[in-house]
């Protein structure tokens, strides 16, 4: 199954949140703005759909990575 859409007031709403969070460091910003976008897209899933999701998001990093090198 696939994962809950985020609408884009939701990650507007995240975006002002991470700010008021870490002001001033943009790479913290980005790490939680994306977990909170993961937390809410994996609401429907099941914990084997989210272990699945983390797996196949690994492989396509590995992926560029290697095509980086």
């Amino acid at each position: 199954m696939p994962g809950r859409e985020v609408t884009e007031k939701e990650k507007e709403e995240i975006g002002k949140r991470v700010q008021q969070e870490f002001p001033g460091c943009k790479a913290l910003q980005d790490i939680h703005y994306y977990r909170y976008v993961k937390e809410i897209e994996w609401q429907t899933m099941s914990p084997e759909e989210i272990v699945e999701a983390i797996k196949s998001g690994a492989g396509e990093i590995k992926k560029e990575m290697k095509a980086l090198e």
